[in-house]
This record gives structure tokens, sequence and C-alpha cells, in this order.
């Protein structure tokens, strides 16, 4: 239920909260948000806002729904305040992500970075990049040119950090891959220890995977729905388009452990149950994306009992058999 999430232990003098997995605690504010616990959600948020990047995200997308959901001014504004403060913190410690992965390996061999702040620069920009999608959404709804091209400015910035950070985390993951398997003496399998020894787990890379693949799947998959005249164009400016990448990318997020995975579930039902039907992608075939919707929700119902949203794909589902 939405008020059954536990608040972090506390120490015993009770003003600094213990360390707390900020990562679980956003998924449960997530998973309240979406079995009709908003109130709820936006108070855990709001709560820990300022205990991690990841929070405070947390914080500034539940203000994002709300203006979107209302379309008033103020909270167009405050949600854009939100977002850009949430980017802010998110940079206030980074230096950016110009080096390459075997740079910052490299550097970790000489004791210069250690590859738990590796992990967490990519987490803040992977962040920077979802809170710039949503700031251009925000520009698009002022329905105005320059709001326009300031929006499809944004939406370049976050591409390219998305693609980044997808390269940068598979390359990782093929290292981690490679230490587990190998045990020879190299520079590279030096390399592959010390990552272990500072604590990078497949586990992290896993939903560091999962967070990324979200941004990613759906720039792809809108993309690739583009009419052919304007893909040729859209494809010059840097975007892509492989709808097969985007649902595959979708997939993943939605079956990590990451905040996102819900949200990646609802963005596939979407598009087997509304996107399909609706751009007649299989033809006149309607029923074409039942199976898998099916499935899907077959898999997560248990999880969102009261979700509003998964009532509603339900639905969808029923009116086109």
């Amino acid at each position: 239920m939405a008020g059954s999430e536990q608040p972090p232990p506390r120490r015993e003098d009770g003003d600094t909260p213990l360390p707390i997995e900020d990562a679980e605690l956003a998924l449960a504010g997530i998973n309240m948000l979406l079995n009709n616990g908003f109130r709820e959600s936006d108070q855990l948020f709001k709560k820990y806002r300022n205990h991690s990047p990841l929070m405070s995200f947390g914080a500034s997308f539940v203000s994002f729904l709300n203006a979107m959901m209302t379309f008033e001014e103020e909270k167009m504004q405050l949600a854009c305040d939100d977002l850009k403060a949430t980017e802010k913190l998110c940079e206030s410690e980074e230096a950016g992500v110009i080096e390459t992965i075997k740079n910052k390996i490299k550097k970790n061999v000489d004791g210069r970075k250690s590859t738990l702040s590796m992990i967490d620069r990519l987490q803040r920009q992977i962040i920077v990049a979802d809170c710039q999608v949503y700031l251009a959404v925000l520009s698009f709804v002022k329905q105005e040119l320059s709001a326009y091209i300031k929006g499809g400015w944004i939406l370049r910035k976050a591409w390219k950090i998305y693609n980044k950070c997808y390269t940068d985390i598979n390359t990782l993951q093929e290292i981690y891959q490679k230490k587990t398997t190998q045990e020879s003496l190299t520079s590279d399998a030096a390399n592959d220890n010390h990552i272990a020894a500072e604590g990078v787990t497949e586990d992290s890379l896993n939903r560091l995977k999962g967070a990324v693949s979200f941004g990613y799947g759906l720039f792809h998959l809108c993309i690739s729905m583009v009419p052919p005249n304007l893909l040729k164009i859209i494809n010059l400016l840097g975007f892509p388009g492989d709808r097969l990448q985007g649902l595959s990318s979708l997939m993943y997020a939605s079956e990590s452990k990451d905040m996102k995975a819900p949200l990646a579930t609802l963005a596939l039902l979407w598009y087997h149950t509304v996107v399909r039907p609706f751009f007649a992608l299989d033809g006149s075939d309607n029923k074409a994306g039942l199976k898998e919707a099916k499935e899907i929700l077959a898999k997560k119902e248990s999880a969102y009992p009261n979700s509003s949203l998964f009532m509603f794909f339900k639905g969808r589902i029923q009116r086109l058999e």
C-alpha cells in the first residue's frame, strides 16, 4: 500500500538519518505514485530530496507530473525550477563525462579517482539527461517557435549524454564480466580487480544500465515513429531511430531495479496498446500488440493492485479484443 513504506532508520540523537539505499527508496516512491499514492510519494521525495541526487530527481519528477496534469503556469514554473535545481545538484561535484572510460580506469589504477565515484558520476549524468528531457517537454508546451528551438537543442544535449553513458556502462559491464571469467595477471586484469575492490558490483552496473536504458530506449522508439520524410532530417541532426533497439532497451529497463523500471513498463504498455493500433504499425491488425501487453500486465499487475494507469491499459486491451 502507498502508506506502508517505512522511513529510513535514524541515529539515536534523532537528528541525522542513517545511510539508506536511495535507489530502493526512490523505487518505493515511484511505486507509491503508481498505486495512486501521489501525495505520499510527493511527501517521501520532498522529505529526502537533499539526501542524494536520485531523491532530488524523484521530487522533481513528481513536480513535473503535477505540472503536466494541471498545465497551470505556476506549477509549470515550479517544475522547471525543481528540475534545474536537481541538475545543479548533480553538476555541483561533477567534472563532466568528457573523459573516456579507459581514461577513467587508468586514473583509478593511478589512485586519482575511485570507481565508486565513476558509478556516481554516471548516475548523476543520467539524472541530468532525464531532467533535460522533462525541461524540453515543458518548453514545448509553451507552443512558441523559440520554445521549440530551445527544446530541440535541449533534447539533443540529453541524447548525447544518454548515448555516452549507455556506451560507458556497457564497457564497464564487459570489463566486469571479463574479470569474473579470467584470472590472468595482465594489466587489464589489474584494472578489473581494482574495479571489484572499489565496490562496483554487477547489481550496481545492471541498475545503472536500467536507469539509462529508459531514456535511451524512448529516444529510439519515439524517433522511429517519425514520418520517413522527416526522419532523414532528424537523423542528420544526430538523433537515431531504431525501433527494435528502443523496445529492447525499454524491456531491459522495465526488468531492472531502477526507479524508472515501472515507467519503462508503462511505456511498453503504451506502445503495444495505443501506438501500434493508432499508427497502424501492423497494418489493419489492431490486435498485434495484445499478446505482449497481456504478458507485461500478467507479470506486473500484482505489484500495482490499485494503479489507475494499469487499469487503463487493461481496459485498452479489452477494448481492442
